[in-house]
């Protein structure tokens, strides 16, 4: 389900990023603003954060990312103290 979210809100922010074009006064084509490339880099940028949150927040996922705070505070607060020591 993650991977299924992610991809679709990935393929639409890629859309969305191709769609826009450069105003242009007068008589002249509208250009697209990004590459095609650009605008896949932006839909896979989108896919893989909403994929992150998504992971962060399934409740599968939640003892996991909780030891994974703790262990970062610990390893933060850990420097900290061995700063202040020296």
């Amino acid at each position: 389900m993650l991977y299924a979210v992610s991809a679709i809100v990935g393929i639409l922010l890629g859309l969305a990023a191709a769609q826009v074009t450069i105003s242009c006064t007068g008589h002249c084509v509208a250009q697209p603003r990004f590459p095609v490339w650009q605008s896949g880099v932006i839909g896979l940028a989108g896919a893989v954060v909403v994929a992150i949150a998504c992971a962060l927040l399934d409740e599968e996922f939640i003892p996991v990312t909780r030891q994974w705070l703790r262990a970062a505070r610990r390893r933060i607060s850990g420097d900290r103290r061995n700063r202040q020591a020296s």
